[in-house]
């Protein structure tokens, strides 16, 4: 566990008030936390960990028909 004191000023500071203001998340550490996982993600740091985690979860077998059937029914559902 990491203990850090960030300090933002300008347009910086204005983002992350307003993700927090918008709802985006409920405290500034949440979304920076959030965007340092995003930004590790889009360098490649995170990927090989990433895909471990996913492949431990049961593949659904599903064929392309019945896939477009379920995003149709979800879509139409909201």
């Amino acid at each position: 566990m990491s203990t850090l004191t960030l300090k933002f000023k300008g347009i910086e500071a204005d983002m992350l008030d307003g993700m927090v203001r918008t709802g985006l998340f409920n405290s500034k550490s949440e979304a920076i936390r959030a965007s340092l996982v995003h930004y590790g993600v889009e360098l490649g740091l995170l990927r090989e960990k990433l895909w471990k985690q996913i492949e431990r979860f049961p593949r659904r077998k599903v064929s392309p028909k019945q896939l477009a059937k379920d995003i149709a029914r979800l879509e139409n559902a909201s």
